[in-house]
């Protein structure tokens, strides 16, 4: 009869631990990216009287004989389902659509997973959780190796633009120069004409670039020199072509072949057609631009960079917008490399390289920025129930989750980042409700038994007197 106290308590623990937990997820209704916690009983053991009997020629087998000793908490498992997002409108606001966690490095080094990404800027740029947590970024598609390095917004930046260095800019294909996309689609095929003045007489030098088509700058200055006949010398300079008059002419004029006619876009694609004698050379526009990125020496300067705004795509990659309108983002290729892209107040793009080597149009310097401080570092974990939450909305790895794939986002099963918008708990209140009134009937029926139980033994004391 005593067993039957026991067994009773076993029940009234485990229904006050389930109204516990049922009282955190109704606590939590409200707290972003909460995940609902369930408790899952399991009975304990047995005291078995009998194993039971096979059966004989004779007679029929006989069925165990086991009374229980009680129930027992087996786990308690988190929901990790994805809940519905809500919309902020706040930039630094992000939520996950999808499988993935962010990935946030805490005050003592420590790098955990969280879905809350109510972010905010510290004044260094750093993008931080509300407890102070630095938001991390990487500048890789897929690693099982975690990047430490986190994500910062260049708040000031000194641009610092001009002509790419003619060896570099005469290697360099037409339909990769940033100086004409703005205006013209590249330099097409076809001819124009140069007219040259010599006494007072002038005379028209037509010239045929061909086929532009994977021709270098360096291509089409030789196309042009090719039929000059010594009346001047086209030469590739920082950034731009410069023609100089030889011999006895005085003068310059280029003019456009009309297209119906096989005419040339590129007078006007460089601007030609009005650039004066200047220094003894007539010279095209800026036909490509390159941009260096440092670290500020002077606030107050026209090369300074301040910061505006700015956005999240759903890959993870960041674009800085600056008071001037220009813009400095990390972009991925289709191979999910990434590079540093530049546009400036005049909405001309001027890309780097992958190895932000410096023999690009843009260079970032390293000390200013990485790629990784702009590239959000999401985490996808084998098994999210093997996460252990530490508080503050964030989660440590636990000896149970598996493998940790570190990655961008919307890709590699992956889901996407929305900017302006915080995912919200996925407590079901209806369902919570549910769970508590159970609760609270198990422990109302168990209080039963154990008073039940307890009078018995009353009733046997009685009997012995």
């Amino acid at each position: 009869m005593t067993q039957a106290l026991f067994t009773s308590m076993t029940g009234l623990n485990a229904g006050t631990q389930q109204l516990t937990v049922v009282s955190d997820n109704v606590a939590n209704m409200n707290t972003t990216a909460y995940k609902t916690s369930r408790v899952d009983f399991q009975d304990i053991w047995y005291s078995t009287k009998t194993t039971g009997t096979s059966s004989t020629k004779n007679s029929g087998g006989t069925n165990p004989y086991q009374i229980g000793v009680g129930v027992q908490c087996a786990a308690i498992t988190k929901d990790f389902s994805a809940s519905s997002t809500n919309t902020t409108g706040r930039a630094e606001d992000m939520a996950i659509t999808g499988n993935g966690w962010f990935t946030v490095l805490d005050s003592d080094g420590k790098v955990l997973l969280t879905r809350d990404g109510s972010f905010s800027l510290d004044e260094n740029g750093y993008l931080c959780t509300a407890n102070g947590s630095k938001v991390l970024g990487m500048d890789q598609n897929l690693s099982l190796n975690r990047s430490d390095t986190p994500i910062k917004i260049p708040t000031s930046i000194k641009v610092t633009e001009g002509g790419t260095p003619a060896a570099r800019f005469g290697e360099m294909f037409l339909t990769d120069l940033n100086g004409l996309g703005s205006t013209h689609n590249g330099i097409t095929s076809g001819k124009f004409n140069i007219i040259v003045n010599e006494g007072g007489a002038d005379t028209t030098i037509e010239v045929d670039l061909g086929d532009t088509t994977n021709k270098t700058v360096n291509d089409i200055v030789d196309a042009i020199n090719a039929v000059s006949g010594g009346k001047y010398t086209a030469t590739v300079i920082d950034g731009a072509i410069s023609f100089e008059p030889q011999g006895a002419t005085t003068s310059m004029k280029f003019e456009t072949i009309d297209e119906k006619d096989g005419g040339s876009n590129f007078v006007a694609a460089t601007s030609l057609a009005s650039m004066p004698l200047v220094d003894g050379a007539y010279t095209t526009q800026l036909m490509n631009i390159s941009a260096s990125i440092g670290e500020v020496d002077d606030i107050t300067s026209d090369t300074t960079k301040n910061y505006e705004s700015f956005s999240v795509g759903k890959d993870g990659l960041m674009t800085v917008t600056y008071e001037d309108g220009s813009k400095l983002s990390v972009r991925s290729n289709e191979d999910g490399t990434t590079y540093f892209s530049y546009i400036n107040s005049n909405g001309i793009i001027i890309n780097d390289d992958i190895q932000n080597s410096g023999n690009a149009s843009l260079y970032v310097d390293p000390n200013v920025l990485e790629k990784a401080n702009m590239q959000m570092q999401l985490a996808k974990v084998t098994n999210d129930n093997g996460l252990v939450a530490v508080g503050n909305n964030q989660y440590e790895v636990g000896v149970n989750c598996g493998d940790v794939l570190y990655t961008a986002a919307n890709v590699n099963g992956v889901g996407s980042v929305i900017s302006g918008a915080l995912e919200s708990s996925n407590v079901d209140l209806a369902q919570q409700f549910s769970n508590m009134i159970l609760a609270q009937r198990l422990v109302q029926a168990n209080s039963q038994v154990f008073s039940g139980a307890n009078q018995l033994l009353e009733t046997l004391v009685y009997l012995g007197q």
